[in-house]
């Protein structure tokens, strides 16, 4: 209600996300302002690792990953995958912490 006050007497049409920190706030805005929107019913967007499986469960081409907070969760999975392996933080922008790794080794550091 704020947001919408805070505009008048303009008539909001959009509510865009000036960058990718924006995302989940520009999602929040447009569904209370009733314009066109993503959306809240997915949480956090910004997860790469979520969006893959989305993407999986629809029947779209997806990546095969593995994710957790700590390398043992994710251990195994580097053990059994070919290389070169991509790391990523689960939220992060563009090559925002990605990580090239060519061996195991270079995966666990």
């Amino acid at each position: 209600k704020k947001v919408t006050e805070a505009a008048s007497p303009y008539r909001v049409v959009a509510c865009l996300a000036g960058g990718e920190s924006g995302v989940d706030l520009g999602d929040y805005l447009s569904e209370a302002l009733g314009v066109r929107t993503n959306g809240t019913d997915i949480p956090n967007r910004r997860d790469k690792k979520l969006q893959q499986e989305l993407c999986r469960k629809a029947g779209l081409r997806s990546v095969r990953q593995s994710g957790g907070s700590k390398f043992s969760q994710v251990e195994d999975f580097l053990k059994r995958e070919s290389y070169p392996v991509v790391l990523k933080p689960t939220e992060s922008a563009g090559s925002d912490g990605v990580k090239l790794c060519r061996t195991f080794e270079e995966a666990k550091d």
